[in-house]
């Protein structure tokens, strides 16, 4: 049986690319007068649960803009090869907890967090890792309700006579009138991917790594925001000068 009391090496791995196509310059670009990387770093390293907080980039620039701020924070650059518009995070996870490894450091749990997601809270970020240390599963994902871009409401549009018909064919979809009779269902949010050690070293740029059984931490509507486009950014500028989030 597992002591689950014992000190747990975990790390988080936070991934920003400096190539951003989108937003050019997104990880460092201000959000409410605060770069945007500086978001998530601050709540992973007032987690006293997480051992070692990496953050790996190709950017020096990103580098040196978030060491400035946070001096407790760990910083390595990442080869170009891993700093490709569909370079996997998970790919990078991988590469840092192996580098680590090299210098005698094996973790038992990483978390892999997108800076994208600003709004992330603490106490989601503490329940997760209770979550591992629990031995719950191997795998511990944030989730997000889908509310109104629900998969029983997609179409397949004919590009040439503009006919749509529903995507989904084995049910009857339409029966579905009102959304209060919507089954409910859930996404990744794309915030935090948790994932034992040994998991995560099988990654093999195949699948999304989920292990056997994939637990799900739902977060709330503002946790879920994931700015990937400009749209997105002038949303998260609107929550959180409204919220007063810094």
């Amino acid at each position: 049986m597992k002591n689950n009391n014992r000190k747990h090496k975990i790390i988080a791995v936070v991934s920003a690319r400096g190539g951003s196509k989108g937003i050019p310059g997104k990880n460092i670009k201000l959000l409410n007068g605060k770069p945007l990387i500086n978001y998530c770093l601050k709540n992973l390293l007032n987690c006293s649960e997480i051992s070692r907080v990496i953050l790996s980039s190709d950017s020096k620039k990103i580098l040196k803009v978030a060491k400035k701020k946070y001096s407790r924070l760990e910083i390595m650059l990442r080869p170009k090869k891993l700093a490709r518009d569909n370079t996997p995070l998970t790919s990078v996870a991988k590469f840092v907890s192996k580098e680590l490894k090299k210098k005698g450091y094996i973790s038992d749990f990483v978390l892999q967090v997108a800076p994208t997601c600003p709004f992330i809270k603490l106490k989601t970020i503490k329940k997760i890792v209770t979550l591992l240390k629990q031995n719950k599963s191997n795998c511990i994902v944030t989730l997000k309700k889908i509310e109104h871009e629900h998969p029983y409401r997609a179409k397949e549009l004919n590009i040439k006579n503009k006919i749509f018909q529903s995507f989904i064919k084995n049910i009857n979809v339409e029966k579905y009138i009102s959304r209060q009779d919507l089954p409910d269902l859930y996404c990744t949010s794309g915030a935090i991917y948790a994932r034992s050690y040994k998991l995560l070293q099988t990654f093999n740029e195949k699948n999304f790594c989920l292990g056997k059984k994939p637990v799900g931490v739902v977060v709330d509507d503002i946790e879920a925001i994931n700015i990937d486009r400009k749209i997105d950014f002038d949303f998260a500028e609107l929550i959180a000068k409204k919220y007063n989030i810094k």
